[in-house]
């Protein structure tokens, strides 16, 4: 309620300007309540909002009907006049300057962080390019000088904000490009100036290539067929290369029920038809373990879900592809029915890289990088249980969820559900569903799960 009349105060104060279409400096709650407004989805409702104007309130019986007509025009014509495209906000927040860092050369900064945001209308406002930002670059010498100036009082940053929109990972969350940032102490003395690296707006092209790239990339490390691909083709690709491939799906012949496809060492051990109106997935393994469905055989909850967390059937316990001896990979591929038989509809896995490699050089090493064209990276948590992850089994006491992970994703909105959601059980933070996504997990001993997900 305090909202919506937040917001009719707004667009009736800025009922007389041209556009909103400019720099706006310092806005308060009652202007972002309305930017807000103005770039969601749907139209607020005027009239209801008209009703609670004091013109209207005030009006005589015979009055109210053109007063409200007049309060809901000022407001649609101040509604109108907001260009969310176009708006460029100038805010003050508070920040600290941690310690020094030398390996970086600079000071990192309170305000810029993956999940750092700053209120604005009871709504959550984050920063897009921070990591650009994280950093207030200094030498040693300019360092100390800096650190006597101001102690260790903090500092404000006055930031420059473009292209505002609705956040893809936060619901009810929204962030910007800051393409300026200039430092200044309590007493209002500069004491540094930023400039950021333009966003850059990647073409429906640009965006098609880096997820092809990426696909193209796991692909091949991986040995995985491509999407798209029948299920014949898919298992011409499986020929060879994967020590274990087993269909989930069951057949009932008049020997009895068997699992679909079954294939060890190379050897094709069982091949009977799918049942067309179904869909089913193909696991591809490097040892048999509890994912593998076989009669009369239950399995705990706690085996399957990973103590509350994610599911890691397929993947095995601590992303470890059931084989916490050695690096290796596994996959989970999704066939749905489609044009009277199967195609492979989504891939996900795990490939294990050497411990050695921070995060961002594992998605490196498939071309996931800060400056990939169309691809976006960003930190994040996965709902692993901690100890399962770093011991590469299932832990005998829970080492609680949630593990940090740097994420990457490309391409366009993926058409139908994710074969696989790192981010299901996650707290706040959602995934923006893109056709490619990996996952570079911390926490792991020696070893540092990169999980991949590919959908149409």
């Amino acid at each position: 309620m305090q909202i919506r009349a937040a917001l009719l105060a707004a667009l009736l104060s800025t009922a007389s300007a041209p556009a909103l279409a400019e720099v706006v400096t310092e806005p308060d709650d009652t202007w972002w309540a309305a930017f807000i407004d103005r770039l969601g989805a749907g139209d607020p409702d005027l009239e209801a909002l008209a009703r609670r104007d004091l013109r209207y309130l005030g009006a005589g019986e015979f009055d109210r009907a053109p007063v409200l007509a007049e309060i809901i025009a000022e407001a649609q014509a101040a509604r109108d006049a907001i260009d969310p495209d176009g708006t460029v906000v100038v805010m003050r927040v508070g920040a600290r300057l941690e310690d020094y860092d030398a390996d970086r050369e600079g000071f990192p900064v309170s305000a810029f962080g993956p999940m750092t945001t700053v209120s604005v209308a009871g709504r959550g406002l984050g920063f897009r390019n921070w990591q650009a930002l994280q950093i207030l670059p200094a030498d040693l010498d300019a360092a100390r000088a800096l650190r006597a100036r101001i102690g260790l009082d903090s500092v404000v940053a006055e930031m420059t904000l473009q292209a505002i929109r609705p956040s893809e990972t936060r619901p009810g969350t929204y962030d910007a490009h800051v393409s300026q940032v200039v430092y200044r102490s309590r007493a209002g003395e500069e004491l540094a100036r930023i400039e950021a690296p333009a966003e850059r707006v990647s073409s429906a092209d640009e965006i098609a290539a880096g997820a092809a790239a990426i696909r193209a990339a796991l692909e091949a490390a991986a040995g995985l067929p491509a999407l798209g691909s029948s299920w014949e083709v898919a298992k011409a690709d499986l020929a060879e290369g994967w020590p274990l491939v087993v269909s989930d799906a069951w057949s009932y012949t008049e020997t009895g029920r068997h699992l679909a496809f079954v294939q060890r060492d190379g050897v094709v051990e069982a091949d009977t038809p799918h049942d067309p109106d179904k869909g089913f997935r193909l696991f591809l393994q490097q040892v048999e373990g509890p994912w593998l469905p076989q009669d009369g055989t239950s399995f705990s909850v706690t085996d399957i879900l990973g103590q509350g967390g994610l599911s890691t059937a397929g993947l095995g316990s601590g992303l470890a592809c059931g084989t916490p001896e050695a690096l290796d990979r596994c996959a989970v591929l999704t066939f749905s029915p489609r044009n009277d038989g199967h195609v492979l509809t989504g891939i996900h896995g795990v490939i294990e890289m050497p411990g050695t490699l921070a995060l961002t050089e594992a998605l490196a090493a498939f071309g996931a990088t800060p400056d990939a064209v169309g691809v976006t990276l960003r930190e994040t948590l996965v709902a692993y249980d901690r100890e399962d992850l770093r011991l590469a089994r299932k832990a005998p006491v829970t080492g609680g969820l949630g593990v940090t992970a740097m994420m990457a994703t490309a391409g366009d909105p993926a058409s139908g559900t994710l074969p696989y959601d790192p981010l299901a059980r996650t707290t706040g933070i959602t995934n923006p569903g893109r056709q490619v996504s990996l996952f570079a997990v911390d926490g792991a001993e020696d070893r540092v799960p990169l999980i991949f997900v590919l959908a149409e």
